[in-house]
C-alpha cells in the first residue's frame, strides 16, 4: 500500500507543538515506522525547518508542500485545491489526516482522526473564525472518510450522535503514552522558577475556557484558607479567552500562590510532574486527555472531571469533581492535600493503568484500520 499521512502539525521536537494533536502525530508516524517495513509511506510536511530526517527509511518518502515556508496561515485554495492536487500526484492507496480534517477536494480513498469535538459541545470555547470548520470541514471529512478514527469511546458516540453516522465507520483506537520514568534530567538546564520548594497543584496543557481554569483558582482561593503552604502551577500557553483566568487571579490576590510559568519543553513537564503533589484538571471537556494519562503513568495523582471521556481514562483512578462547582473542585483539593494514603493508592495504581496505553498498541490498530479498507 501507498499510505500517506498528513504531517502538518507534527511535534517539532526541537521547539514544541501547538497542542496534544502534535504529539500524536509525532508518535503514531514514529510507532507506525519500527513496526511497519513493507507498505510505502509518503509523509507531508509543510516546513523544512521540522526536522523529518528521523523518518527516513527505505520504505518512506519526505514530501513539503511547496511555497508554504514563510506564509502564516495557509490560505483557503491552498489548503482544499491545491494540497489535493499535490496528493493525487503520489497515487496514495490511502491517505490519513490525523488533525480532523480532510481537504474538501480530495475525493480519494481516506482516514480521519478526531480528537474531539468540543467545537460542538460550546462554541464560546472557540474563536469565531473556527464557524467553517464546524459547519463545513469537519462534516464534510467525516462524511467522506472511508474509515473515522476516534480518541475514546466517548468520541465516537459524541461523533455518531451529532453526524447520524454508521457506527461501524469509526473505530475507537486509544493514544498511548511516552514513558518519561527514565528519562535522565539535567537539572542545571530546568528554569529557576520550576523549582519550587513548597507542594504544589499542578494545571498542564493551554490556558482555554474549556479547561476551566477560573473555576480552579477560585476553588484554591478557598483551599488556601485552611492550607496556606501551598502553589498551584499553570503551565501552558496562553490560548483563547485566557484574560479572565489572570483576572480572577488579581481578584483573589493570589499572585505569589497561582503561578503562570507559560509553555514548558519535555523537560520541565517531567521536572513539574515528578515534584506535583498532584495534577490538577478539572476540564469542561476532553477528547482524550493526554496530561492526565501522562501524570498516571508517572505516578502523580490526580484531580480531574467527572464527564466526557476522562473517567473513561482514568477508570476508578482519580478524585473525580463536579468541574461547574468551586465547592467540589476545593474539597478535592483539600482530600487530596490531606489523604498521603490516597495520593500513594493513586500513584501506584495509575502506573498499571498507564501501562496499558503504549504508542505500539496505537500503530498496530491503526495499520490494521488501513490493511481493512478495500
Amino acid at each position: 500500500m501507498r499510505i500517506g499521512i498528513d504531517c502538518r502539525r507534527i511535534l517539532d521536537v526541537d521547539h514544541g507543538e501547538n497542542a496534544g494533536v502534535g504529539h500524536y502525530v509525532y508518535y503514531l508516524i514514529k510507532s507506525l515506522l519500527q513496526i511497519d517495513k513493507e507498505n510505502e509511506y509518503y509523509l507531508f510536511f509543510y516546513d523544512h525547518k521540522i526536522k523529518a530526517h528521523e523518518f527516513e527509511q527505505s520504505n518512506v518518502r519526505i514530501i513539503y508542500f511547496p511555497g508554504l515556508e514563510n506564509i502564516g496561515k495557509i490560505p483557503f485554495f491552498y489548503r482544499h485545491w491545491f494540497i489535493p492536487h499535490i496528493l493525487r500526484l503520489y497515487r496514495l492507496d490511502i491517505y490519513h489526516n490525523p488533525a480532523n480534517i480532510i481537504p474538501l477536494f480530495y475525493l480519494h480513498k481516506s482516514v480521519v482522526t478526531i480528537h474531539d469535538l468540543a467545537i460542538y459541545k460550546n462554541s464560546d470555547w472557540f474563536p469565531d473564525r473556527q464557524y467553517f470548520t464546524k459547519l463545513i470541514n469537519i462534516p464534510v471529512s467525516i462524511k467522506r472518510a472511508k474509515k473515522i478514527i476516534a480518541v475514546s469511546e466517548n468520541t465516537k458516540n459524541d461523533i455518531v450522535k451529532i453526524f447520524k453516522i454508521d457506527p461501524a465507520k469509526v473505530e475507537v483506537i486509544y493514544e498511548g503514552v511516552d514513558d518519561y520514568n527514565q528519562l535522565t534530567l539535567d537539572e542545571t538546564k530546568i528554569r529557576p522558577e520550576l523549582k519550587i520548594s513548597q507542594p504544589y497543584f499542578l494545571f498542564l496543557g493551554t490556558l482555554e475556557p474549556r479547561k476551566n481554569l477560573v473555576r480552579l483558582v477560585e476553588a484554591f482561593n478557598e483551599f488556601l484558607k485552611d492550607n496556606k503552604d501551598y502553589k498551584l502551577i499553570l503551565a501552558g500557553k496562553k490560548g483563547w479567552k485566557y484574560e479572565p483566568i489572570f483576572q480572577t487571579i488579581e481578584k483573589f490576590g493570589l499572585k505569589d500562590k497561582v503561578i503562570d510559568i507559560g509553555y514548558v519543553n519535555k523537560e520541565e513537564k517531567v521536572f513539574l510532574l515528578r515534584n506535583a503533589l498532584s495534577l490538577a484538571f478539572p476540564s469542561l471537556y476532553e477528547g482524550f486527555g493526554l496530561p492526565i494519562l501522562e501524570a498516571m503513568n508517572m505516578g502523580v495523582p490526580i484531580i480531574t472531571s467527572n464527564i466526557a471521556s476522562i473517567p473513561e481514562l482514568v477508570i476508578d483512578n482519580a478524585v473525580l469533581v463536579d468541574p461547574y462547582s468551586v465547592d467540589s473542585i476545593k474539597g478535592a483539593l483539600s482530600k487530596m492535600a490531606n489523604d498521603k494514603q490516597l495520593r500513594e493508592k493513586l500513584s501506584v495504581k495509575g502506573k498499571g493503568i498507564a501501562q496499558n496505553f503504549t504508542w505500539e498498541r496505537c500503530a498496530k490498530k491503526t495499520l490494521e484500520l488501513y490493511q481493512s479498507i478495500k
